[in-house]
């Protein structure tokens, strides 16, 4: 079975007038779970965007302490009040889970329905009904394949166009039949959602009605990079740990010199400087057939940290530096795994000063810290 990631783009408009959007998004994961709360405050603006705020940070924080999805269910519904002139919540609940092997759980609280798109074709997300503390709640479960796209929407993209462009709005149909015209699974996440929202504001003639969100989550195979850094402490540990960085799935770096001629000596392969592309703020790449990228150690893992940061950098392809060039396999990927040799360069650390302040460990516990930050799964194993 192939380890499947949650592909998780957001797209928001906030009401025409308004500087923030009343509708909140909370995106979560614990171990191999990802966990999606999507919230639509009552009315807009800052009131809207505190109930909306308010509805997702409860569930999230529930959901991650591992309460049982009931239970949150019925805790939120207990905590929202209900608007006496409208008979409805002051604000909607939407939660989708989903697991690496593809199981997915979706509760609906007073939200439109959610979008399942499997190979062109597009239907509601199985649910049936349930009373839940006197709320009416809609749950389902399902095991999604590699490729599906789940899409959750907010009441203002359903109701895109009412009054003008489209007498009756949009509609869940009428959403459901973009999706099916327009996208496949050669699309991304990012894509799907965008569209949808930009179709959304057309509709709106680009001054939205109502706050609008378009979440778009895509089922697909697990992206896994491995870094190897550093000689271990123990030379006699160097074919094994060569050894498992070469068996892991996945792309494969190797950053700093002497651990580039341990691989080639292990493996029997050249390192090659590679000049054809000078920068004068990061040291050369070099080349080993099989390794995806060769780099200089320490400077280049500390660039990677800032060129992280660096979208427009990022985007311009004419940019062909070592850390420009592991910043984007690195955001690329979704799970990181770090193979550490911690044995002291004298270059970069004087050998009496104790392991704790060694700048190659500060450098990659910063670098752990950045990636965390974005979203990537982590892990750093030194040797």
């Amino acid at each position: 079975m192939h380890r499947l990631h949650a592909e998780v783009a957001v797209a928001q408009l906030s009401k025409s007038g308004e500087e923030l959007c009343g509708d909140k998004v909370e995106v979560s994961q614990v171990g191999d779970t990802t966990t999606i709360v999507v919230s639509d405050g009552l009315g807009s603006g800052v009131k809207a965007n505190i109930l909306a705020t308010l509805t997702t940070k409860i569930a999230s924080s529930l959901l991650k302490h591992g309460i049982p999805l009931e239970e949150v269910v019925n805790t939120i519904a207990q905590t929202l009040p209900v608007c006496r002139e409208r008979k409805i919540a002051y604000s909607t609940l939407h939660i989708v889970k989903l697991h690496i092997d593809g199981k997915t759980t979706v509760v609906e609280y007073d939200s439109p329905a959610s979008f399942l798109l499997r190979n062109g074709h597009v239907i509601p997300f199985p649910t049936h009904e349930k009373v839940v503390a006197g709320k009416t709640v809609r749950e389902g479960y399902l095991a999604l394949q590699e490729n599906d796209f789940i899409i959750i929407v907010s009441d203002g993209v359903i109701h895109a166009g009412i009054g003008g462009l489209l007498k009756l709005g949009w509609s869940w149909q009428g959403i459901s039949n973009q999706l099916a015209l327009n996208y496949s699974s050669r699309c991304n996440a990012s894509e799907v959602a965008e569209g949808i929202l930009n179709c959304c504001n057309g509709y709106y003639l680009g001054r939205p009605g109502d706050d609008s969100t378009v979440v778009a989550v895509k089922l697909r195979r697990q992206r896994q990079l491995t870094l190897f850094t550093g000689p271990p402490v123990d030379k006699f540990m160097d074919e094994r740990v060569v050894n498992r960085f070469l068996q892991v799935p996945g792309k494969k770096v190797v950053s700093g010199g002497t651990t580039a001629n341990i691989v080639g000596r292990i493996t029997g392969k050249s390192v090659k400087v590679d000049l054809s592309n000078l920068d004068p703020e990061v040291p050369p790449t070099a080349k080993i057939e099989g390794i995806d990228l060769v780099t200089e150690g320490v400077l280049t893992l500390t660039a990677v940290i800032e060129r992280l940061d660096d979208r427009r950098r990022l985007s311009d392809m004419s940019f062909q530096d070592g850390a420009t060039l592991m910043a984007r396999l690195m955001l690329e990927a979704d799970k990181i795994d770090i193979l550490a040799g911690m044995a002291v360069n004298p270059a970069h650390q004087n050998p009496i000063l104790p392991s704790q302040i060694n700048i190659k460990n500060h450098v990659l516990d910063k670098l752990c810290t950045k990636l965390e930050s974005i979203g990537k799964q982590v892990t750093l194993e030194k040797f």
